[in-house]
């Protein structure tokens, strides 16, 4: 198979293997109201599945240096498919919602930076950084089909056949990685001597990537689970401004599939960019303008809706453009004897620092509706500014890492 037709198999079986992602957030205001949810509770749903992942990251991604990560892929998206599908027979409340949420996020574990060990294990020299921008990038594509899809069987036959025939779609890809994908024994298998937290730490320069991607990650999370709330709220307030956005644009699940697959392009522009003016420099451009944009973005509410809504666009390119170029970065500053540990950690810290992004926007949400003495622009404006402030700690860190010698 030629080098492109193998990062295009791969990154069209990675959007199929994780296209539930997002589907608890896309339906996120319809469980609020069917389950009596509070915003937290709500955060903790669509959080915890980034809690699953966590906790199976390190174990998933370090047996891609013993094991073909092949083996490891299919079996996330086994994992994966089973648990949506369990979600659509059995979830009826806030602890069922959040165990079944968990085991989907552990799936995935096994599933993305496993795919990603897949590709460039079958890849070499310079075909290797393109290819891992291309399949970071097409994460955006996956959350916006999740979107989508989620919105459009839900509408069409409820949340439940919805949630069944995504879960089909991540079987459907482990049987498509089984029959496509030939079997390899990873390089240097027999060398690997596991989990080595000590050197990836004392590499400086992998850090300050690692901690940027976690930085990224709480905020893209936290966008991710309250974006097509927020979007209900700038209709519903058009609407009773007597505006005519409301009744004249899509529903909020397929605008917040629509801006999230703006990701795409930004990511590979992003790493473009990187490649063009340095990486660090270019990614703390990037990050820097995203956390700001994130500290204001509650704050648009007071503006039209299409203002909002090209606001929200604009936004999610920042927010997107550092992923695929974060990603490269770590994986050209790992030292090779431990790049499997690099990766572990990088995804273990990044994502699960993603499960306290929607868990403190709807925790200050929560707080600050309370405050106010209901729903309003300024609740919106304190909740969503969380996740810009978290996410300016990724240019502090990528600065460090280039003062202390990376």
């Amino acid at each position: 198979m030629s080098p492109r037709h193998l990062i295009l198999l791969l990154s069209g079986l990675e959007v199929l293997a994780i296209l539930p992602i997002a589907s608890f957030p896309a339906l996120l205001p319809d469980f609020i109201a069917a389950w009596g949810l509070s915003n937290t509770e709500a955060g903790w749903i669509a959080g915890v599945y980034y809690f699953g992942y966590m906790l199976l990251v390190t174990p998933a991604v370090m047996l891609t240096d013993r094991i073909d990560a092949r083996l490891i892929f299919i079996t996330g998206s086994a994992v994966t498919g089973v648990s949506t599908l369990a979600f659509a027979v059995f979830a009826d409340g806030f602890w069922s919602g959040l165990l079944l949420r968990a085991i989907g996020g552990a799936g995935q574990a096994a599933v993305y930076m496993p795919g990603l060990r897949a590709l460039t294990d079958r890849l070499k020299g310079g075909e290797q950084s393109r290819a891992v921008t291309f399949y970071t990038a097409s994460y955006s594509i996956a959350i916006s089909l999740s979107f989508t899809v989620t919105g459009l069987l839900a509408e069409a036959y409820g949340w439940r056949w919805s949630f069944a025939g995504i879960g089909f779609g991540s079987l459907i890809a482990a049987g498509l990685v089984w029959a496509f994908l030939s079997p390899q024994t990873p390089p240097g298998a027999k060398a690997s001597t596991g989990f080595a937290l000590r050197p990836v730490l004392r590499n400086r320069d992998a850090m300050g990537y690692i901690i940027s991607y976690a930085a990224h990650g709480f905020e893209l999370t936290a966008m991710r689970a309250w974006v097509t709330a927020f979007f209900v709220f700038i209709l519903a307030r058009d609407a009773a401004q007597g505006g005519y956005w409301a009744a004249s644009l899509p529903s909020p699940t397929v605008l917040a599939a629509i801006v999230t697959l703006i990701g795409l392009p930004a990511s590979l522009l992003g790493n473009e960019l990187a490649l063009k003016i340095g990486r660090r420099r270019a990614l703390m451009l990037i990050m820097g303008i995203s956390g700001a944009m994130g500290v204001l973005m509650g704050f648009t509410a007071v503006l039209p809706a299409w203002v909002v809504l090209l606001y929200c666009a604009v936004y999610f390119v920042f927010i997107c453009g550092d992923s695929g170029a974060l990603t490269s970065g770590m994986m050209a500053a790992a030292e090779p004897e431990h790049r499997g540990s690099t990766m572990a950690l990088h995804s273990a810290l990044g994502f699960g620092i993603s499960v306290l992004g929607p868990l403190c926007v709807g925790f200050a949400l929560d707080q600050a509706e309370r405050a106010a003495g209901g729903q309003g622009v300024a609740s919106w404006g304190v909740g969503l500014a969380v996740m810009g402030i978290g996410a300016l700690i990724g240019p502090l860190a990528l600065y460090w890492a280039g003062r202390r010698g990376a």
